[in-house]
């Protein structure tokens, strides 16, 4: 009997570009090699460490751990809770009206995927993203069968209001629409308070159902700072929903801990929308993971280990915040034009560099520098002593 298989009739799909542009930079021999791709926090050394609160949190955690069975359907309720107050503020009049809803998720992109899913239920054929956007964001609505369509978002170095209230002045009433909070990825742009106000306004007069993807927060300016933005556009738009991921901010990355957070305008949508949820989590995966939510709910719990954690992020938001004005000032240098000069006033792990992406393949081949197609950098990544080396060769294509 001749075997028949019935995967062999798929197409064969391309390798994540990301992905494979790491291992590319891997098995490079150069010396003089720098990776200006992977979307992770680096230090001095190169290495992305586990914070010291972390480690206190997940020692205490596993000392006083009695069983692993599971914690339910929204997860952890004391971490759902933290990150409540961190997006909403402890005092929204909304959650003691019950019209606030969260459930622990596997990281940011679970998170994601349950407010595409939701956007799906309400009857959403399509979801609007910005142009750039982390990649991702298509994938996961192209993957649950919706059409993505795209809205303007940075020009010249700078947020593009007039382009993105255009594009989305297009939109229908009941298309989803994703907008990245504060550390926009790619670019490192975010819109000011009266633009965030702007787009909340524009979001209810069209009937738009907007998920807010907040996935770097406390990179910017601070925890509180971060939000005034998200919390500015919630009270203009009446609804929407906050994917919530903990990867960055606490160093969480392997341990996917994100949450999925719904402001609603009534409680008994904010019910109904309880029940999708959960079916939505039962279908993937389940219960949610545990134990990254047991850390953060711990830090967050205990006042000492909170302070010692705000103070590490401090320190991280500290560093990138001097690498990029070092990269600016090296690349106006280099380049001869103050255009890069924007990269100052931008937030975050990234920026967006101004080169093709065959530039990017030569940059690559001839100099060992390593970025996406895109022009994205990481600069959390940077080493201080490559910056002048890595302005000097980038000068030449800007």
């Amino acid at each position: 009997m001749i075997p028949v298989s019935h995967f062999a009739a798929l197409a064969t799909l391309p390798p994540d570009a990301l992905l494979g542009l790491m291992m590319a930079f891997r098995a490079d021999p150069r010396a003089d090699k720098y990776d200006l791709g992977v979307g992770v926090y680096k230090d001095l050394a190169g290495q992305t460490p586990i914070l010291s609160a972390v480690k206190k949190a997940e020692a205490r955690l596993l000392a006083a751990q009695t069983t692993k069975v599971y914690e339910g359907q929204r997860g952890n309720t004391d971490f759902c809770g933290h990150i409540e107050d961190f997006v909403f503020g402890k005092d929204h009049p909304a959650r003691k009206e019950g019209r606030t809803i969260s459930f622990t998720a596997p990281g940011g992109c679970g998170a994601l995927f349950q407010g595409v899913s939701l956007m799906r239920k309400t009857g959403a054929k399509r979801v609007w993203v910005s142009k750039p956007t982390w990649p991702n964001h298509p994938n996961v609505v192209k993957s649950l069968g919706l059409e993505v369509k795209e809205y303007a978002y940075a020009r010249d170095g700078e947020f593009y209001q007039l382009g993105m209230l255009a594009d989305l002045s297009a939109a229908e009433a009941g298309d989803g629409v994703i907008i990245q909070g504060p550390c926009h990825n790619p670019t490192g742009i975010d819109p000011h308070i009266d633009d965030w106000k702007a787009l909340g306004a524009l979001a209810k007069e069209k009937g738009l159902l907007v998920m807010l993807d907040v996935a770097y927060h406390g990179f910017a300016q601070s925890l509180d700072r971060d939000m005034d933005g998200v919390r500015a556009f919630m009270a203009e738009a009446g609804e929407a929903m906050v994917a919530y991921s903990c990867s960055k901010n606490f160093g969480l990355y392997r341990e996917r801990t994100g949450c999925f957070l719904v402001l609603g305008e009534t409680e008994a949508g904010i019910a109904a929308a309880t029940t999708h949820i959960a079916d939505n989590g039962r279908a993937t995966w389940s219960m949610p993971p545990a134990h990254g939510a047991g850390i953060v709910a711990t830090i967050l719990g205990d006042a000492q280990l909170r302070i010692e954690w705000e103070n590490e992020l401090n320190a991280m938001r500290t560093r990138m915040k001097g690498l990029r004005e070092s990269l600016s000032d090296a690349l106006v240098s280099a380049a001869g034009s103050n255009a890069l000069a924007a990269l100052k006033a931008q937030n975050g792990m990234f920026s967006q560099l101004p080169v093709t992406a065959a530039q990017t393949i030569e940059l690559r081949d001839k100099h060992g520098v390593y970025m996406p197609a895109s022009g994205r950098i990481n600069i959390a990544g940077l080493n201080p002593k490559d910056i002048p080396a890595l302005s000097e060769i980038l000068g030449g294509y800007l």
